[in-house]
């Protein structure tokens, strides 16, 4: 999280500075423009794979995780209620529409 907050704040001061200056030319010839939007994309990309790597590790501990989509398995994962898992059921078991948690 922090590493892709570094990133955001780094492409929003990007944003900034060109609507401060919405010259297309100036925007993309501006110094080390490219330089550092190419910086932005491969950190972001690593971002993405680690996130994948933390993703299926999850799954490999829980096989069912595979029937669901990614932004489906964080919501799951971020989640500090038990119950957020109900909306996922049909996918992850056949024909169980929802569990009845006991307090």
């Amino acid at each position: 999280a922090k590493k892709f907050d570094q990133i955001d704040k780094a492409f929003k001061t990007i944003m900034v500075a060109t609507s401060k200056n919405p010259n297309a030319v100036d925007a993309c010839t501006a110094d080390s423009r490219l330089e550092t939007l190419k910086n932005l994309s491969d950190r972001l990309d690593k971002c993405q794979k680690s996130l994948s790597d933390y993703l299926d590790t999850k799954r490999n501990a829980f096989p069912r995780f595979f029937f669901i989509s990614d932004d489906e398995l964080l919501s799951v994962l971020g989640s500090s209620d038990p119950t957020s898992i109900q909306v996922h059921m049909l996918k992850l078991f056949d024909n169980v529409k929802e569990l009845q948690f006991g307090r």
